[in-house]
């Protein structure tokens, strides 16, 4: 695929949304709008070199994976961000009740979790990526994917339930 074939609204389109949640569960929140920008146009200048051996999804997902990589790297540390940040802006905003409860026990479930833990979590059971795609974006095997999701899943159960029993929301 190259750019004469598709215009670039129409990845643009096609794989933001991928992108920008992939991005969100790693990039502190004011850098996501720009990480994610650069992200799209890496793909755009990437887009001739595509050669088709996985989903366009699945290879854009990669691109992020390694960029974010990169963008670490150059920073000397780390700081993660927390999971319920976004939704305490939205708690003010209106009323959830119960779900409210439940979305901020599942995040604060999640930020236990290793960032790998997470990721697996996000691109196996949330975005529907096979075990081999999940590798191929995650730079690892297969057997890797579902060992690290079997014990992501594990993680988590054990992790929300000491939360839910805890009545800490």
């Amino acid at each position: 695929m190259n750019q004469t074939e598709v215009s670039f609204d129409e990845i643009y389109e096609e794989l933001f949304p991928s992108v920008y949640r992939f991005v969100c569960l790693r990039i502190p929140s004011p850098e996501i709008e720009d990480v994610t920008s650069e992200v799209m146009a890496k793909v755009w200048r990437s887009l001739a070199g595509f050669e088709g051996r996985s989903s366009l999804k699945s290879w854009a997902l990669k691109i992020a994976s390694n960029y974010i990589a990169d963008f670490y790297r150059g920073r000397k540390q780390v700081n993660m961000i927390p999971i319920t940040e976004e939704i305490q802006d939205a708690n003010n905003s209106r009323d959830y009740g119960e779900d409210l409860g439940t979305v901020l026990s599942v995040s604060n479930t999640l930020s236990q979790l290793s960032e790998h833990q997470v990721a697996v979590i996000q691109l196996r059971l949330i975005d529907g990526f096979s075990a081999s795609e999940t590798a191929t974006i995650l730079g690892t095997t297969q057997q890797a994917v579902d060992s690290l999701l079997y014990r992501a899943k594990k993680s988590f159960r054990t992790a929300y339930q000491a939360e839910v029993a805890g009545g800490e929301c």
